[in-house]
Formats: C-alpha cells, sequence, structure tokens
C-alpha cells in the first residue's frame, strides 16, 4: 500500500462530507465505504488505530494518522442523517398516496 499524505487525505474527506450523497456511503461491521465514478475508500479501525484508504486507478493509498476516529463518527452521523431522510421521504410519499386513495371515489 502506498502512503497518502495528510493533506491529500484531508482534503478528500472534507470532499466527501461536503457532498456525502455523491458517494454511496455505506457502514459495516468493517468500516465505513464509498465510492464515486472514480475513487473508492473505505475507513476502518485496525486495532487502536484507524485508517483511511483510498483506491484509483487500481493503487491503493493509505494514511492512518491519528484523527481518522473523529472522521468516522462524523460519517456516521451523515449515513445516518441521510438514512433519516430517505426514509421521511418515504414516508411523505406513502402519505401522499393514501390522501389520494382516500380523496377517489368509490
Amino acid at each position: 500500500m502506498l502512503n497518502l499524505k495528510i493533506q491529500e487525505a484531508q482534503l478528500l474527506f472534507n470532499k466527501i462530507r461536503s457532498n456525502p450523497k455523491g458517494y454511496d456511503l455505506k457502514t459495516s461491521t468493517e468500516g465505513i465505504t464509498g465510492k464515486d465514478d472514480k475513487i473508492s475508500f473505505k475507513l476502518y479501525k485496525s486495532g487502536e488505530k484507524s485508517i483511511f484508504e483510498v483506491t484509483i486507478d487500481g493503487l491503493t493509498f493509505s494514511n492512518s494518522t491519528g484523527e481518522w476516529n473523529n472522521a468516522m463518527i462524523m460519517l456516521e452521523n451523515i449515513i445516518n442523517k441521510i438514512g433519516k431522510e430517505t426514509e421521511n421521504i418515504k414516508v411523505q410519499q406513502a402519505l401522499d398516496k393514501l390522501k389520494k386513495y382516500l380523496s377517489e371515489e368509490n
């Protein structure tokens, strides 16, 4: 694995945070993953360390500085927020369909 400089890792993380819906974010027991049409990334814990890995053109770069614990918490919160927004949209759509159904004559 190649080294990812902290400045580049921070810039990428900020880009992900500014447009989280563009990265197909997922959380699992392995950590947090995401991707767009050019890169994929994984943020995960390995022992006491958190590691940020980025894959582009088949090459994987990583950074394991100490600040990724907070980054994982931030992304988990964003994923939860997106999930709640999606659920709220589904609820609203169902209510709209119910209102339409109730307003129709038999």
